[in-house]
């Protein structure tokens, strides 16, 4: 097979050009949603065994995006998921009203990978309403007392002194830890260089040597999307805050907008990105085990499918490939990277609202807490014929009681202690579904989050094949975070085997 190598780059370079380059789920609802799957693309009942050039593990955008890269290039390319739908993190609600997006919702201007390709495949993008998450407005309950908004910044709880006392509660993280960015102005791999290691420490010990109190930190813990602040990597904070703010201002899209989703919802793009593959898309392939042997590498299926392929494309998270079997094993850095590095976790609790509760006791109906239910909010309507539907979202170190719970006694956690700060929401909702990708064998969690001392020890070993297995997601991208970073590790990796295989 001969492959155009030049025209390869050239191609890469065209798809991008005039934008900034900077070079996510499942749920654990009762029933399977069949309307996020592509109509010709299912799970088969047989075990099957055949050979490929490429085995692609995981549909998501890391995986596809690899696929179609190959496939271009012509590889004779396969992808299996273990799931029995496409897009990984990528997950549009479909029965939840309004179809919110369980993750990967926004995409940025400067998404220059992700943007190609939605192009490329003829899906239509609309501007989002920005008034959800952090743009919402919030009703505080903080230490058991409700506090508005306007009153915050006089009340006696607030933490802050002089001009910060109008900064509100769930804005503290993200704009305190990025104040004097030791990365700002600085290109998107700087967090991977030496002289930046002295910041891979626990946040709250960074935090703390910037002078900020004890009380603020609390309250920014309540969004930290880590195992808590005291074990996320100040490099883990800063760098999310520095690939956020890069492209702010400098890209937009043609109509001046910075930030789009896809029309019809986001799951469509994976489903289109497997639909224009040649071969089709395994579904129900959770794979248990590689063994390479001859330059051939043979991947093994829970359900006794087996593929087999001179080069394969790994996308599983990388905590997850600790239930995985290697032959011969993996060892050293990468085996303590697989062993230690986690996800941030979360809960999402979705439920119909039968009667609007916020008219009983005359109160904004969405909720920002420093207790243990964290956020409710009700959903942004898409359509005005949309019921209203209400959101409990729950993530870090609070989410992880709830590993020990079923679906349903997470929906009676929720709904109890909203009766217990909130009394007017008792009786008025109605259970729709429990979303997790913590829950989801396949998930392990949200996104890779770096632990103080992980990204000197680990960062820059991620993207080390093993052999013929060459690893992605957006746990090994370099500039990007997020959908973006997973196009980014997918190109990587394709690039491994383009050019150097």
């Amino acid at each position: 097979m001969k492959t155009n190598r030049r025209k390869f780059i050239q191609g890469l370079t065209a798809a991008s050009a005039g934008l900034i380059i900077p070079a996510s789920c499942t749920s654990k609802a009762n029933t399977e949603n069949s309307k996020n799957e592509a109509p010709s693309i299912h799970s088969k009942n047989k075990p099957v065994k055949s050979n490929h050039d490429v085995v692609v593990v995981g549909a998501g955008l890391s995986g596809l995006h690899a696929a179609m890269l190959l496939e271009e290039q012509g590889y004779d390319v396969q992808v299996i998921e273990g799931r029995n739908r496409l897009g990984g993190r990528v997950y549009t609600l479909n029965d939840v009203p309004g179809k919110p997006e369980a993750a990967g919702e926004y995409i940025g201007a400067n998404y220059a990978r992700m943007r190609n390709t939605v192009e490329k495949l003829g899906l239509e993008m609309h501007s989002p309403d920005m008034g959800g998450g952090a743009n919402r407005p919030w009703l505080y309950n903080i230490k058991g007392e409700y506090i508005t908004a306007k009153n915050w910044e006089s009340h006696k709880f607030n933490p802050l002194e002089g001009e910060d006392r109008t900064l509100l509660p769930h804005r503290y993280l993200s704009t305190i830890s990025n104040r004097d960015n030791p990365l700002q102005d600085k290109p998107l791999n700087a967090w991977l260089e030496d002289e930046y290691h002295k910041y891979d420490i626990p946040h709250d010990q960074y935090l703390r040597s910037k002078g900020v109190n004890e009380e603020t930190i609390k309250l920014m813990n309540v969004v930290i999307h880590a195992g808590g602040m005291h074990n996320t990597s100040a490099m883990n904070e800063l760098r999310r805050y520095h690939v956020m703010n890069f492209s702010s201002g400098k890209t937009t899209f043609p109509d001046g907008t910075s930030w789009k989703m896809i029309k019809g919802g986001n799951s469509l793009l994976p489903e289109a990105m497997a639909g224009s593959l040649k071969n089709e898309v395994q579904l129900g392939r959770t794979v248990v085990g590689f063994k390479e042997a001859d330059g051939v590498v043979q991947v093994s299926c829970a359900d006794g499918s087996e593929y087999t392929a001179k080069q394969v494309v790994c996308s599983i998270p990388i905590t997850v490939l600790k239930n995985v079997t290697f032959d011969p094993v993996v060892q050293g850095i990468t085996k303590d990277a697989i062993n230690e590095m986690d996800y941030g976790l979360s809960v999402q609790a979705h439920f119909l609202i039968t009667e609007p509760f916020w008219e009983q006791d005359g109160m904004d109906p969405n909720m920002w807490t420093d207790g243990p239910l964290e956020r409710f909010a009700v959903r942004t309507k898409r359509d005005p014929s949309d019921p209203d539907a209400g959101l409990a979202f729950i993530n870090g170190p609070e989410s992880l009681k709830f590993r020990l719970m079923t679906d349903d006694q997470v929906f009676s956690y929720v709904e109890n202690k909203l009766a217990e700060i909130r009394p007017s929401t008792k009786g008025k909702l109605k259970r729709i579904m429990i979303q997790s990708c913590e829950r989801d064998i396949h998930g392990a969690g949200d996104w890779v989050y770096w632990q103080p001392g992980q990204v000197k020890k680990y960062a820059n070993h991620m993207r080390k094949n093993h052999g013929n297995i060459h690893f992605c997601g957006e746990h090994t991208a370099i500039m990007e975070r997020g959908m973006e970073g997973a196009f980014e590790s997918g190109e990587r990796a394709a690039l491994d085997i383009i050019l150097n295989a």
